[in-house]
Protein backbone atom coordinates (compact mmCIF):
# COMPACT_ATOMS: atom_id res chain seq x y z
CA UNK A 1 0.00 0.00 0.00
CA UNK A 2 1.39 3.10 -0.75
CA UNK A 3 1.33 5.79 2.01
CA UNK A 4 1.78 9.14 -0.46
CA UNK A 5 -1.90 9.76 -0.02
CA UNK A 6 -2.21 9.53 3.52
CA UNK A 7 1.41 12.12 3.65
CA UNK A 8 -0.31 14.77 1.25
CA UNK A 9 -3.52 14.43 3.27
CA UNK A 10 -1.45 15.17 6.44
CA UNK A 11 0.70 17.58 5.12
CA UNK A 12 -2.26 19.80 3.13
CA UNK A 13 -4.66 19.80 6.27
CA UNK A 14 -1.66 20.99 8.30
CA UNK A 15 -1.36 23.55 6.02
CA UNK A 16 -4.64 24.51 4.96
CA UNK A 17 -6.68 22.93 7.21
CA UNK A 18 -8.32 24.26 10.37
CA UNK A 19 -8.30 22.06 13.61
CA UNK A 20 -11.17 19.26 12.62
CA UNK A 21 -9.22 18.56 9.35
CA UNK A 22 -6.24 18.45 11.49
CA UNK A 23 -7.35 16.11 13.93
CA UNK A 24 -9.37 13.99 11.50
CA UNK A 25 -5.86 14.03 8.82
CA UNK A 26 -4.50 13.24 12.21
CA UNK A 27 -6.63 10.07 13.13
CA UNK A 28 -5.62 9.02 9.57
CA UNK A 29 -2.11 9.14 10.27
CA UNK A 30 -2.08 7.32 13.31
CA UNK A 31 -4.23 4.46 11.86
CA UNK A 32 -1.76 3.86 9.01
CA UNK A 33 1.15 4.57 10.65
CA UNK A 34 0.14 2.65 13.79
CA UNK A 35 -0.74 -0.29 12.00
CA UNK A 36 2.82 -0.80 9.84
CA UNK A 37 4.06 -0.22 13.72
CA UNK A 38 1.94 -2.97 15.03
CA UNK A 39 2.71 -5.21 12.30
CA UNK A 40 6.63 -4.14 12.99
CA UNK A 41 6.26 -5.28 16.18
CA UNK A 42 4.57 -8.23 15.91
CA UNK A 43 6.37 -9.89 12.79
CA UNK A 44 3.60 -10.92 11.32
CA UNK A 45 0.47 -10.45 8.72
CA UNK A 46 -3.28 -9.49 10.13
CA UNK A 47 -5.76 -11.81 11.42
CA UNK A 48 -8.43 -12.53 9.66
CA UNK A 49 -9.52 -15.92 11.17
CA UNK A 50 -10.08 -14.58 14.61
CA UNK A 51 -10.17 -10.56 15.85
CA UNK A 52 -7.07 -9.20 15.54
CA UNK A 53 -6.11 -7.35 18.89
CA UNK A 54 -4.16 -4.56 17.87
CA UNK A 55 -6.21 -3.27 14.72
CA UNK A 56 -8.83 -3.39 17.48
CA UNK A 57 -6.98 -0.52 19.70
CA UNK A 58 -5.75 1.02 16.50
CA UNK A 59 -9.89 1.23 15.05
CA UNK A 60 -10.52 2.12 18.31
CA UNK A 61 -8.45 5.06 18.78
CA UNK A 62 -9.44 6.58 15.56
CA UNK A 63 -13.19 5.93 15.79
CA UNK A 64 -12.66 7.62 18.87
CA UNK A 65 -10.95 11.15 17.26
CA UNK A 66 -13.25 10.67 14.68
CA UNK A 67 -16.56 10.82 16.87
CA UNK A 68 -15.14 13.83 19.32
CA UNK A 69 -14.54 15.82 16.14
CA UNK A 70 -17.86 15.14 14.76
CA UNK A 71 -19.79 15.80 17.84
CA UNK A 72 -17.89 19.42 18.47
CA UNK A 73 -16.99 20.43 14.71
CA UNK A 74 -19.33 22.95 12.81
CA UNK A 75 -18.98 20.51 9.51
CA UNK A 76 -20.58 17.56 8.22
CA UNK A 77 -18.06 15.31 6.80
CA UNK A 78 -16.84 14.05 10.24
CA UNK A 79 -19.87 12.49 10.90
CA UNK A 80 -19.81 10.71 7.60
CA UNK A 81 -15.92 9.38 8.63
CA UNK A 82 -16.96 8.55 11.91
CA UNK A 83 -19.80 6.48 10.74
CA UNK A 84 -17.43 4.65 8.24
CA UNK A 85 -15.22 4.30 10.55
CA UNK A 86 -17.76 2.39 13.39
CA UNK A 87 -18.51 -0.17 10.61
CA UNK A 88 -14.20 -0.55 10.43
CA UNK A 89 -15.10 -1.29 14.42
CA UNK A 90 -17.93 -3.15 14.75
CA UNK A 91 -16.30 -5.72 11.99
CA UNK A 92 -14.17 -6.76 15.07
CA UNK A 93 -17.22 -7.21 17.27
CA UNK A 94 -19.02 -9.32 14.54
CA UNK A 95 -16.53 -11.14 14.13
CA UNK A 96 -15.66 -12.05 17.92
CA UNK A 97 -19.58 -12.68 17.90
CA UNK A 98 -20.00 -15.28 14.67
CA UNK A 99 -17.86 -17.35 13.61
CA UNK A 100 -19.64 -17.83 10.25
CA UNK A 101 -18.53 -14.66 9.17
CA UNK A 102 -16.16 -15.75 5.90
CA UNK A 103 -12.57 -13.99 6.04
CA UNK A 104 -13.46 -11.49 3.12
CA UNK A 105 -16.26 -10.13 4.26
CA UNK A 106 -14.06 -9.59 7.93
CA UNK A 107 -11.66 -8.31 5.60
CA UNK A 108 -13.70 -5.80 3.28
CA UNK A 109 -15.75 -4.65 6.52
CA UNK A 110 -12.38 -4.22 8.05
CA UNK A 111 -10.42 -2.17 5.31
CA UNK A 112 -12.84 -0.86 3.06
CA UNK A 113 -14.19 2.08 5.55
CA UNK A 114 -10.77 3.31 5.78
CA UNK A 115 -10.56 4.23 2.01
CA UNK A 116 -14.39 5.82 2.15
CA UNK A 117 -13.09 7.65 5.63
CA UNK A 118 -9.79 8.42 3.75
CA UNK A 119 -12.10 10.24 0.67
CA UNK A 120 -14.22 11.80 3.49
CA UNK A 121 -11.52 14.01 5.20
CA UNK A 122 -9.95 14.77 1.90
CA UNK A 123 -13.17 15.98 0.54
CA UNK A 124 -13.67 17.74 3.77
CA UNK A 125 -10.26 19.60 3.97
CA UNK A 126 -11.20 20.44 -0.08
CA UNK A 127 -14.89 22.30 0.73
CA UNK A 128 -13.49 23.76 4.15
CA UNK A 129 -10.55 25.33 1.69
CA UNK A 130 -12.66 26.19 -0.81
CA UNK A 131 -15.77 27.80 1.90
CA UNK A 132 -12.91 29.96 3.33
CA UNK A 133 -11.82 31.21 -0.31
CA UNK A 134 -15.02 32.10 -1.15
CA UNK A 135 -16.46 33.57 2.39
CA UNK A 136 -13.47 33.93 4.62
CA UNK A 137 -12.66 32.52 7.57
CA UNK A 138 -15.44 30.74 9.88
CA UNK A 139 -15.86 28.90 12.84
CA UNK A 140 -14.15 25.03 13.36
CA UNK A 141 -16.03 24.38 16.48
CA UNK A 142 -19.90 24.91 17.36
CA UNK A 143 -20.58 27.04 20.30
CA UNK A 144 -23.66 25.26 21.59
CA UNK A 145 -26.56 23.50 20.34
CA UNK A 146 -30.31 24.99 19.33
CA UNK A 147 -32.02 25.47 22.37
CA UNK A 148 -35.03 22.43 23.55
CA UNK A 149 -38.18 23.71 23.88
CA UNK A 150 -37.70 23.47 27.46
CA UNK A 151 -34.74 25.83 28.04
CA UNK A 152 -36.82 28.65 26.04
CA UNK A 153 -37.76 31.64 28.06
CA UNK A 154 -41.25 31.60 28.42
CA UNK A 155 -43.54 34.27 26.86
CA UNK A 156 -46.23 35.91 28.87
CA UNK A 157 -49.68 35.66 26.80
CA UNK A 158 -50.64 38.25 24.72
CA UNK A 159 -53.90 39.72 25.52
Amino acid sequence: MSYFPQMLLMAAALRWGAMPERLCASALFFMVFGDRLYHLIVHRKTIYWAVDLGHLFIDLVGAAILVGVALQANRVYPIWASAFQLVSLVSHFTREVSANIRVPVYALMNYVPFYAVLLIVTAGLWNHMRRERRYGPYPAWRSSSAPSRATRPKRPPSD
